[in-house]
């Protein structure tokens, strides 16, 4: 599922605002390789605008990427999961998920240059979120049931990232990811 999100995610930012990410250019780590191939084969992005991808789950990890970008960046932060059983015991696999799409500030920005980026990034998540409403009632992405069924959209202001914006936090659903009815 994790790399399902990077891969689904990774449409949205300029190519080499993903490649960037595979700092070692090469792994042997089984996947390493066919995923850095994968982005490579993109199509433009989906969003211009967005310059970088961020995504993890480390706050230390996404600092040290973060400190070496400049710009519009999307941040994808995958968290824990649930499950819940509805009355002819089908099983529904939830997912937290914040999608944020901040800029990097320069320290001498002021008030004005907040208000100008953060009315931006919200224009530009906002058209994500359309894309994301698009995908779940078309079905065609198989952990992205009901997106409209309950999201949040807050600001981001991380001064440790030297970055605002906008977070979009959602649950993703898929039923039975883990194939739990098939071991019962």
């Amino acid at each position: 599922m994790i790399l399902e999100l990077f891969k689904y995610f990774a449409r949205y930012s300029q190519k080499d605002g993903v490649i960037s990410m595979f700092a070692n250019g090469a792994s042997c780590l089984s996947g390493y390789n066919a995923l850095l191939d994968y982005v490579k084969a993109l199509p433009d992005p989906l969003l211009p605008d967005i310059e970088h991808l961020v995504f993890g789950q480390s706050l230390d990890t996404v600092k040290n990427r973060v400190a070496n970008i400049t710009g519009t960046y999307l941040f994808v932060d995958y968290g824990e999961f649930s499950a819940s059983r509805n009355a002819r015991n089908s099983i529904l696999d939830h997912q937290k998920i914040a999608v944020t799409v901040a800029t990097k500030l320069q320290d001498s920005s002021d008030m004005m240059e907040e208000a100008v980026v953060s009315d931006s990034t919200l224009t530009i998540l906002a058209v994500l979120l359309r894309y994301l409403v698009v995908d779940s009632n078309a079905g065609t992405v198989p952990w992205l049931e009901n997106i409209l069924s309950e999201y949040d959209i807050i600001p981001f202001v991380a001064g440790e990232l030297k970055s605002i914006g906008w977070t979009l936090i959602f649950r993703s659903s898929a039923s039975d990811y883990f194939d739990l009815k098939q071991r019962e």
